[in-house]
């Protein structure tokens, strides 16, 4: 039960402050590609797992983004839809919805982001909060800081519940709207490096 008050606590305090991780919350193009290639530090094998989406914009505030992912290594067609809404470009909060058609299953997760004077920001993530069977089973709480300093954006934080540890990543943008990231995960055991490209006209 104590557990339970302390992961309700953060959450609040994280969607109050209007957190989240930065992965894309604030995608600044309709379209997206997006590929990350996972390395587990356990054996060193690989998933590659890209996806691409469109970002609808409903209204200032609001948008939706379908995506669509394939999981190379497991041969997995998945569907989602991301809801994203914002408050003056700076408050942001995504539910992001996704259906495993191969595992014939639905996941959600919920994500925050407050963008602080001086390019810092904290991020908060609440990964699996449904894992398709139940609520709050394997899910996992991510709380990080950050700070985006020209062409480079730096997050390190703790990820608690499932998996616990340290996180970190750099992103470094290679122009306006494409990146690379790097990233590490001590709960996972992995290491990910993602590419980004990110444009509004086909």
């Amino acid at each position: 039960m104590r557990k339970l008050f302390i992961i309700i606590t953060l959450i609040v305090v994280s969607l109050v402050a209007r957190a989240q991780v930065y992965d894309g919350i604030t995608q600044p193009t309709k379209f997206r590609i997006f590929m990350p290639v996972t390395t587990s530090l356990h054996d060193n094998g690989s998933t590659v797992a890209p996806f691409v989406g469109y970002r609808a914009d409903v209204a200032k505030w609001l948008s939706v983004t379908p995506v669509f992912q394939y999981n190379m290594n497991t041969e997995a067609v998945s569907f989602g839809a991301w809801l994203n809404v914002n408050y003056q470009q700076r408050f942001y909060l995504l539910a992001r919805s996704t259906y495993n058609t191969k595992e014939k299953m639905f996941t959600e997760t919920l994500s925050g982001t407050i963008k602080l004077p001086a390019g810092f920001m904290i991020d908060a993530t609440w990964d699996n909060l449904y894992n398709g069977r139940k609520f709050m089973d394997g899910d996992r709480l991510q709380v990080l800081g950050g700070l985006d300093y020209g062409r480079f954006v730096f997050n390190a934080g703790y990820s608690m519940r499932a998996l616990p540890g340290f996180v970190t990543n750099i992103r470094f943008r290679v122009t306006k709207y494409n990146w690379l990231q790097l990233k590490y995960d001590e709960g996972a055991r992995a290491f990910i490096t993602s590419v980004a490209l990110q444009f509004n006209e086909l």
